[in-house]
């Protein structure tokens, strides 16, 4: 499997709320920052973050663009959400990854508000 095939899995798994399928690509030692709102380090904070307690229902992930170079791949995309309060969230997303043997060891999070 490339390494693009495997975001478009994890991407299909927060599509589905499939958290195994998406912590199966995932690192011990991952790194996630989306800059302006978190930085998370390790397995466990990826894995609360997927099940952020401000959110509620699935996402709705499209994906626009993918570009994979080496053990690079980059996404961009738009994803739509409800948020607890009931509030609409939609973004648009650049999302890029690093992998390693397989796992991502690296991602980060660049989100614009649709408005």
């Amino acid at each position: 499997m490339t390494n693009k095939e495997i975001i478009r899995k994890v991407n299909e798994g927060f599509n589905s709320g499939d958290t195994e399928a998406i912590l199966k690509y995932v690192a011990d030692d991952v790194t996630w920052e989306c800059p302006g709102f978190f930085s998370h380090k390790g397995i466990d904070a990826f894995r609360k973050e997927i099940h952020n307690d401000a959110f509620s229902g699935l996402p709705v992930i499209t994906v626009t663009n993918e570009l994979e170079e080496g053990d690079l791949v980059a996404v961009e995309g738009s994803v739509k959400s409800k948020k607890k309060d009931g509030s609409d969230f939609s973004c648009r997303f650049f999302d890029i990854y690093r992998l390693e043997s397989g796992k991502i060891k690296e991602m980060r999070s660049y989100l614009t508000d649709i408005k």
